[in-house]
């Protein structure tokens, strides 16, 4: 009896780490194409560990480990089916929108828990501030426009202005609003525009009226994607699908390794694409995207 009984104890002894092993992180999908397919596809290429993902509405209670909702619906439902041994990280989605969701007495709750965070998709206003001083070395004001119920958005637009020695000129834009009435006097009063990702305020259409005023006016527009660049924007600082799941993956390992989830920030890794064409037409001459990302960095401290 002993003898079996010793091998019962060492086999319990040899399955423990297995049963007790944390379950492999969920990912969480807000859709299944375009982005949020790119998104999870270089997750698992930096990441190169076990993932579960997961379409809305998701098909399993989460249990004890780390949640990632990819999109802000994904964040949403992430944040309101999280049980009590959860984490949830959320990414792929703006600052203004994640505060938005985490607003209620549940997100501040997993907040408080340090069982929330988020890694945002757009800038730091200092790091856009930063680009634009380089952009525009003369630079003495700085413009933007902000959507309904954004007071807190345009008042961080002013402190990141000051803190940088600019003015800013910031106006509002509501949804029944003509574009053309409400961008074109903070176009003229400003050195250089600077949009912000907002919902209820950049559709195409007004990006299209952002992009033709700027350039009719001669100032300068920093986008805060790519396809801005493409359009005619002179730069755009913006973070790309693969920083973001570079980061993110970091932010998996160091939760495996027992740290805690860090505060909701900015992503640490961008990009900055450079329209020359556009850059020259307005009688600016910027160095390649490297040297700018180099100097901001550089200032970042990294």
């Amino acid at each position: 009896m002993k003898p079996l009984l010793s091998w019962i104890l060492l086999g319990l002894i040899l399955l423990a780490p297995l049963s007790s092993r944390a379950a492999a992180p969920l990912v969480l999908l807000s859709d299944s194409t375009g982005s949020y397919k790119l998104m999870f596809d270089a997750l698992k290429q930096h990441y190169q560990g076990d993932l579960e993902s997961s379409l809305l509405p998701p098909t399993s209670p989460f249990g004890d480990r780390l949640i990632l909702g990819v999109g802000s619906k994904a964040c949403a439902q992430a944040m309101d089916s999280a049980e009590s041994s959860s984490r949830v990280l959320c990414i792929f989605l703006p600052a203004q929108t994640f505060h938005e969701l985490s607003a209620n007495d549940t997100g501040q709750a997993l907040l408080k828990q340090q069982r929330l965070s988020a890694l945002f998709l757009d800038q730091p206003l200092d790091r856009q501030m930063r680009l634009a001083k380089l952009v525009l070395p003369s630079i003495k004001t700085i413009g933007t426009v902000v959507g309904p119920d954004a007071e807190q958005q345009a008042s961080e637009f002013a402190l990141a202005a000051s803190a940088q020695g600019l003015e800013a000129v910031i106006g509002q834009l509501y949804r029944d609003d003509n574009p053309v009435q409400v961008l074109t006097p903070v176009i003229e009063k400003s050195d250089l525009f600077l949009p912000l990702p907002d919902r209820s305020v950049f559709n195409r259409a007004a990006a299209k009226w952002i992009l033709y005023i700027t350039l009719r006016n001669r100032v300068p527009l920093i986008g805060f994607s790519s396809k801005y660049a493409d359009a005619g924007a002179a730069v755009a600082l913006h973070s790309s699908v693969d920083q973001i799941a570079r980061e993110t993956a970091e932010l998996i390992l160091s939760q495996q390794a027992g740290e805690p989830l860090p505060p909701p920030a900015y992503p640490r890794y961008f990009s900055i694409t450079v329209n020359h064409t556009a850059a020259q037409s307005l009688g600016l001459q910027l160095p390649a995207s490297e040297g700018l990302i180099e100097r901001l960095e550089r200032a970042e401290g990294h």
